[in-house]
Order: structure tokens, then C-alpha cells, then sequence
């Protein structure tokens, strides 16, 4: 009785001591992950504090936890500031801060991570913010992309000097016809001893020349920013720079533009930019033996959004050409870049639109771009 007795009070014994050994494995396990999870995330800044990007980490109160000297040095706010102030705090009159805010209340509504661009002037920034569950904490990470938006607004100028060049010539072969109006009516004017009755004559060719210059010196400019502006009139001012280049290599030029009062935000010159290159791709996709030339601009209103197409009866690109065709450096011509098509494509899309390019060989090809509409 007395050993039975005994055995029922060590049998107790031996499960407490595998549940104690469980539970002691338990925790030394925990303690190991979150020694792990420390230790990683030790190496993750310490990471991110060798790269210098700057970076934020805040609660889910927006109070401000942790930050680097990069992130002072990118936004001018002081420790002092990061100390005592919450980021809605920080985000009055400071459009920088106030685009951080709005994209770390929308990752903690969503609770997952969101990335976005800020861009002002030739200042852009990627912001990635990254929300943990588990501490509730949540990490904002700025990456620098202004060095390299600047090389593409470089690039994007070298070609819209390059397409400038290209249609001096056809410019000022459209000059030349008012010149000869202007010379022919002075001469007539000093015959006649009457200037008055050539005088609105003379004014109106004279007004032809300016907008020709005009239009000529507008797809020049350098302008980098982008705001809200007609379709219909970046077009309209095109269209005698297009008639002077298809006059000048003898073909035909048809337009058919369709009216929109919406608006697309764009960065004109760009937009310029990207017409010009059609011009001249198609333009020089005719060739020499080609006789009926004809190029066609139409535009139309699809799902919010404004359709440009350009379509052309030149040569054509087989599928194994068109297959290449947007690829960087990728050219048949013999002195081409292969950038001029991807640079296209990549504007349109950075304009938050569409560029496709159907070519059937020794039929034509039609380029069609699409930029979203606005009210």
C-alpha cells in the first residue's frame, strides 16, 4: 500500500518535470527567435545607416521613434522638431512630410506596404513604407532618384534638340512661302504708290511667319514641369511644324483632331517630343521609292482617355524587327541610337499612359498613345 502510494506520487512528479522541460525549451526557443529577430533587425539598420538612406520609424500614433542623419539632411528638420513632434505635426507647410503622412495612414488602414514617387521640381523621391504588425511600428524608407530622373530629362532634351534640327529645315522652307507674299506685295505697293491696299495682306502673312516661329521655338523650350493642359491645342500646335517636314519630303499630310474640353497633365515639350519622333520615324520609313506617301494624324476620345494615332503607308517592320522593336540600342538604322522608341514609350508611361506600336510589312505601321483625361 505504502509503495503504491509512493508510486502515485512520483508519477505526478515525472510529468511536471517533462512539462517544465517543455515549457523552459519553450521559452528558450522564443528567446532564441527573438534574439534572431533582433539581431536582424540590428543588421538591417545598421545596413541602411552604411547606405545612408534615409529612413523614419513611427508608431501607430504617427510619434516619431527613430530616424538617421540622412533623413535630416534630405528634409532640414531638426532633432529637436523629430522630438517633440508627431509627423501630422511636422506635416504643416511641408508638402514633403504631408505626402510621407498620407502614404503611412494608407499602409496603416491597409496594412501593407506602399510605395510612391514625390516629385517637385527635379527633386524626386521614392518612399516605401513598410507597417509591422506584430509592434505596430512602421517604417518609412526614402530612395534618391533625382540624379537619375535628371539624366532622363537630359537625354529626353539631347533628342528634342536632336528632332529641333531635324525640322529647322522644314521650317524654313515654310517661311520662305510669306516672305515671297510679303516681297511680292511691297513691290507691288511701291508700283502702285498704295501700301494701304496691301496692307492687311501683308499683316496677315506676316502673322502666318510668327506662329510658325512660335510653334517652332515652343517645342525648343526646356520645360520640366508638368500641369494641366488641352490635347487639342498641344496639337494644334504641331500642325505647321508637321505640314512644313511632309511638304519638305513630299508627302501627304492628313489630320483629323477631335474636340475634348478635358485636359491632360502633362509635361508639354515632352509630349512634343514624343510627336516630333513619330514625325521623323515615319518620315524616313518611306524611303526613296515609295511615290504615294501619305501620313495620317487622328485623335479620338476612348474611356477617359485621348487616342493618338500615326499611322503612315511607308515600308512596314516584319514581326522579327517589331518583336525588337522598344528594346534600348536596338536600330535598323544605319545611323540610329535605338533609343529614340523606348524614350517614347517610357515618357507616355511615366505620363501615366499607353504607347503601342502595329506595323505590317510593306503595308505601314501605326503608332497609338494614350494619355489619361482629366476634368
Amino acid at each position: 500500500m505504502e509503495n503504491k502510494h509512493l508510486d502515485e506520487q512520483i508519477a505526478p512528479n515525472r510529468n511536471n518535470s517533462m512539462s517544465m522541460n517543455s515549457s523552459v525549451t519553450s521559452q528558450l526557443s522564443s528567446a532564441h527567435s527573438s534574439t534572431l529577430t533582433e539581431e536582424k533587425m540590428i543588421e538591417q539598420h545598421f545596413l541602411i545607416e552604411e547606405l545612408g538612406i534615409p529612413y523614419l520609424k513611427v508608431d501607430q500614433n504617427l510619434h516619431i521613434l527613430k530616424w538617421n542623419q540622412a533623413f535630416l539632411d534630405v528634409t532640414n528638420i531638426s532633432e529637436a522638431q523629430l522630438r517633440v513632434c508627431t509627423l501630422e505635426h511636422l506635416s504643416i507647410d511641408n508638402p514633403f512630410i504631408l505626402f510621407s503622412l498620407e502614404l503611412v495612414q494608407k499602409a496603416l488602414v491597409t496594412k501593407s506596404k506602399q510605395v510612391d514617387d514625390f516629385e517637385e521640381d527635379e527633386i524626386l523621391y521614392r518612399l516605401r513604407v513598410i507597417p509591422f504588425e506584430d509592434d505596430g511600428m512602421v517604417y518609412l524608407v526614402y530612395e534618391d532618384r533625382s540624379l537619375q530622373r535628371q539624366f532622363e530629362n537630359l537625354l529626353t532634351f539631347h533628342h528634342q534638340m536632336e528632332a529641333v534640327s531635324h525640322i529647322a529645315a522644314g521650317v524654313a522652307h515654310e517661311l520662305r512661302n510669306p516672305l515671297s507674299v510679303i516681297k511680292g506685295f511691297l513691290q507691288l505697293a511701291q508700283l502702285t504708290n498704295d501700301h494701304q491696299k496691301y496692307y492687311d495682306t501683308i499683316m496677315s502673312e506676316m502673322n502666318r511667319m510668327n506662329g510658325i516661329l512660335e510653334d517652332f521655338l515652343s517645342v525648343s523650350r526646356k520645360k520640366m514641369e508638368r500641369r494641366w493642359q488641352s490635347p487639342v491645342q498641344i496639337m494644334n500646335s504641331l500642325i505647321e511644324i508637321m505640314k512644313a517636314e511632309c511638304l519638305l519630303h513630299d508627302v501627304e499630310f492628313k489630320l483629323d483632331l477631335a474636340e475634348t474640353k478635358k485636359q491632360i497633365y502633362v509635361n508639354e515639350s515632352m509630349v512634343k517630343q514624343v510627336m516630333l519622333n513619330l514625325l521623323r520615324n515615319s518620315v524616313e520609313a518611306f524611303g526613296e521609292s515609295n511615290s504615294n506617301r501619305v501620313l495620317t494624324i487622328e485623335t479620338s476620345v476612348q474611356e477617359e482617355n485621348y487616342i493618338i494615332e500615326v499611322k503612315d503607308n511607308g515600308k512596314g517592320m516584319p514581326k522579327s524587327v517589331l518583336n525588337q522593336l522598344g528594346k534600348p540600342f536596338f536600330t535598323t538604322k544605319e545611323r540610329g541610337t535605338g533609343i529614340g522608341i523606348p524614350l517614347c514609350k517610357k515618357i507616355i508611361e511615366d505620363h501615366g499612359g499607353s504607347f503601342k506600336v502595329d506595323s505590317t510589312y510593306s503595308i505601314g505601321t501605326n503608332v497609338i498613345v494614350a494619355l489619361p483625361l482629366g476634368n
